[in-house]
Protein backbone atom coordinates (compact mmCIF):
# COMPACT_ATOMS: atom_id res chain seq x y z
CA UNK A 1 0.00 0.00 0.00
CA UNK A 2 1.27 3.46 -1.04
CA UNK A 3 1.57 5.71 1.85
CA UNK A 4 0.04 9.27 2.56
CA UNK A 5 2.82 11.11 0.32
CA UNK A 6 3.55 8.92 -2.63
CA UNK A 7 -0.59 9.35 -2.62
CA UNK A 8 0.00 12.78 -3.25
CA UNK A 9 2.53 12.63 -5.55
CA UNK A 10 0.34 10.39 -7.48
CA UNK A 11 -2.64 12.20 -7.74
CA UNK A 12 -0.40 15.44 -8.36
CA UNK A 13 0.74 13.79 -11.80
CA UNK A 14 -2.28 12.38 -12.97
CA UNK A 15 -3.76 16.57 -12.53
CA UNK A 16 -1.10 17.47 -14.72
CA UNK A 17 -1.56 14.20 -17.33
CA UNK A 18 -5.23 15.09 -17.63
CA UNK A 19 -6.69 18.48 -19.40
CA UNK A 20 -8.55 20.69 -17.29
CA UNK A 21 -11.46 21.30 -19.12
CA UNK A 22 -14.75 23.62 -19.27
CA UNK A 23 -17.67 20.99 -16.84
CA UNK A 24 -20.62 23.28 -17.06
CA UNK A 25 -21.58 27.31 -17.14
CA UNK A 26 -23.64 28.22 -14.30
CA UNK A 27 -25.36 31.73 -15.29
CA UNK A 28 -26.41 33.80 -12.25
CA UNK A 29 -28.74 37.03 -12.69
CA UNK A 30 -27.03 40.14 -11.38
CA UNK A 31 -28.05 43.08 -9.25
CA UNK A 32 -27.44 45.58 -12.29
CA UNK A 33 -29.82 43.68 -14.48
CA UNK A 34 -27.32 41.68 -15.90
CA UNK A 35 -25.97 38.45 -15.72
CA UNK A 36 -22.89 36.44 -14.74
CA UNK A 37 -21.06 33.49 -16.15
CA UNK A 38 -19.38 31.06 -13.81
CA UNK A 39 -17.42 28.50 -15.30
CA UNK A 40 -17.00 24.87 -13.56
CA UNK A 41 -13.69 23.27 -14.33
CA UNK A 42 -13.62 19.93 -14.69
CA UNK A 43 -10.52 20.56 -11.94
CA UNK A 44 -10.51 23.15 -9.51
CA UNK A 45 -7.54 25.11 -9.12
CA UNK A 46 -8.69 28.04 -7.30
CA UNK A 47 -8.83 30.31 -11.02
CA UNK A 48 -12.01 29.23 -12.22
CA UNK A 49 -13.34 32.24 -14.43
CA UNK A 50 -16.44 34.63 -13.82
CA UNK A 51 -17.66 36.76 -16.41
CA UNK A 52 -20.09 39.74 -15.69
CA UNK A 53 -22.72 40.82 -18.79
CA UNK A 54 -24.44 44.54 -18.18
CA UNK A 55 -28.08 44.31 -18.72
CA UNK A 56 -27.55 45.15 -22.35
CA UNK A 57 -25.01 42.73 -23.18
CA UNK A 58 -27.31 40.17 -24.15
CA UNK A 59 -25.52 39.73 -27.58
CA UNK A 60 -21.80 39.51 -25.43
CA UNK A 61 -23.06 36.81 -23.04
CA UNK A 62 -25.11 34.52 -26.07
CA UNK A 63 -21.60 34.81 -28.18
CA UNK A 64 -19.97 33.76 -25.03
CA UNK A 65 -22.29 30.91 -24.91
CA UNK A 66 -21.22 29.67 -27.98
CA UNK A 67 -17.58 29.66 -27.77
CA UNK A 68 -17.65 27.66 -25.00
CA UNK A 69 -20.69 25.30 -25.69
CA UNK A 70 -19.99 24.85 -29.18
CA UNK A 71 -23.77 25.80 -29.68
CA UNK A 72 -25.52 28.30 -32.13
CA UNK A 73 -28.12 30.96 -30.51
CA UNK A 74 -30.80 31.53 -33.21
CA UNK A 75 -31.01 34.83 -34.99
CA UNK A 76 -34.77 35.61 -34.24
CA UNK A 77 -36.39 34.98 -30.51
CA UNK A 78 -39.83 33.18 -30.23
CA UNK A 79 -42.17 36.03 -29.58
CA UNK A 80 -43.33 36.55 -25.56
CA UNK A 81 -46.42 34.52 -26.01
CA UNK A 82 -44.84 31.92 -26.98
CA UNK A 83 -41.82 32.02 -24.93
CA UNK A 84 -44.29 32.13 -22.43
CA UNK A 85 -46.46 28.81 -23.61
CA UNK A 86 -42.85 26.68 -23.51
CA UNK A 87 -41.99 27.75 -20.44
Amino acid sequence: MANYAEALEHNAQMRKKSKNELREIVLKKATNGGAIAEHRMSQFDGKEPVHAFGKDEGHMLAAHLEKHLGIKMPTELPSAEVAEEES
